[in-house]
């Protein structure tokens, strides 16, 4: 009787860090989510700094790549 205790405790606690894995794994890869359906005007919202920080990190990175692709061009 105590293995199938064991057994129920071991899928119920591996059942939740495998939601928690997840539910993190979600947050990470989409931090702006929660931003699409605000109602504010955003100023002085964290996420929307976020989102700005984010956009030129990217832009900074394609014209990285495209002054990269030139050189390699030539």
């Amino acid at each position: 009787m105590e293995n199938y205790q064991e057994l129920i405790v071991l899928l119920i606690t591996g059942s939740a860090f495998a939601l928690a894995g997840y539910k993190l794994y979600r947050k990470f890869t989409d931090p702006l989510k929660g931003c699409n359906s605000c109602a504010s005007d955003c100023s002085g919202c964290q996420l929307q700094d976020l989102k700005k920080e984010i956009e030129e990190n990217r832009r900074k990175k394609e014209a990285g790549q495209a002054i990269n692709s030139r050189q390699v061009e030539v």
